[in-house]
């Protein structure tokens, strides 16, 4: 992070970020050269009725726009890949803004851009990337804890930007070094929690840094693990039938639901399609009744290792 005239600046997600408002999950980091890709402005006051869209709804998406509300929060408006406007209400929490425009307004920025946000973390060694996707409480962020633990750094934790190179590679863009663990998970895994910071309305999910473990630089991804529940005792891998790719991709895309109102169903269709040939595709069945994320991570580190052997 580096303090501006008029804010501050950041770099995360391959972009440029001036920001009116503080971003500290961003971390610290020498100031990026050349203009900004991506301005978060505050704005005044929202109104009670406000969208977009009219109406009074709360959501409203449309080619090169996304305008959201949180009740009690704040209203979000995202246009043209290149801007965040938040409208806050008076009295809101600082924390649940940033919340959101790092989640949602980012996810939604990231498709106005034609970059694809996978909803998972991703870890790296040894040059490559591993995604690991889910729905909401799979575990994502604890089974990349405990790859972590096995030596891997992370380059996300719950956005994952994916682009491709000249070569058609796909490449995951750094986030920022910070984890998301339940208490329960700091627990089970032995990570110290005192001195961690709460996340907003969620007293036993804090905020974990990684500054220690974190992969800064645009990084190949070679394969992709869904985490599934299952009722085994050991947690197995299973290959995705390559009929099935396209739609487990666009079933853990973040905020999905943006794509067709956004006029974007052919872009992610094309995009699904490459990024699955160029991917190794996994389903990790991970056994729902006990606490297996070390016996999974070791499962995955094995078999990265063996595909880079051969």
């Amino acid at each position: 992070m580096t303090r501006t005239n008029t804010g501050y600046r950041y770099r995360a997600f391959g972009l440029r970020i001036d920001s009116d408002i503080p971003l500290p999950e961003l971390g610290d980091g020498t100031r990026p050269d050349g203009d900004a890709d991506l301005t978060v402005v505050r704005c005044g006051e929202a109104e009670p009725e406000w969208a977009e869209g009219g109406g009074g709804g709360r959501l409203y998406a449309a080619e090169g726009i996304v305008s959201f509300r949180v009740p009690q929060t704040a209203a979000f408006r995202i246009t043209n890949g290149n801007r965040i406007e938040v409208h806050a209400y008076s009295g809101a929490d600082e924390d649940r803004i940033r919340l959101y425009v790092l989640g949602t307004c980012m996810g939604a920025l990231l498709l106005q851009r034609r970059i694809l946000p996978l909803h998972g973390s991703v870890v790296a060694r040894d040059g490559r990337a591993y995604a690991i996707v889910g729905e909401s409480g799979a575990g994502k962020s604890t089974m990349s804890a405990a790859l972590l633990e096995r030596g891997f750094r992370l380059v996300t934790d719950d956005v994952a930007a994916i682009v491709f190179d000249e070569r058609g590679t796909p490449l995951v863009m750094p986030a920022y070094p910070q984890q998301k663990l339940w208490q329960d998970s700091l627990d089970r895994l032995q990570i110290a929690g005192s001195g961690l910071r709460p996340l907003f309305e969620r007293e036993t999910k804090y905020a974990v840094p990684a500054d220690g473990a974190f992969w800064p630089e645009p990084v190949p991804l070679v394969h992709i693990y869904e985490l599934v529940h299952s009722d085994g005792q050991t947690p197995e891998l299973q290959p995705i039938a390559k009929l099935e790719r396209c739609y487990t991709l666009y079933r853990h895309t973040f905020r999905r639901s943006l794509i067709v109102p956004s006029g974007l169903s052919a872009w992610h269709f094309e995009t699904a399609v490459k990024l699955a040939e160029k991917t190794g595709m996994y389903r990790l069945m991970r056994p729902a009744k006990v606490f297996a994320a070390r016996e999974s991570a070791r499962l995955i580190e094995t078999h990265a290792d063996g595909e880079v052997s051969r």
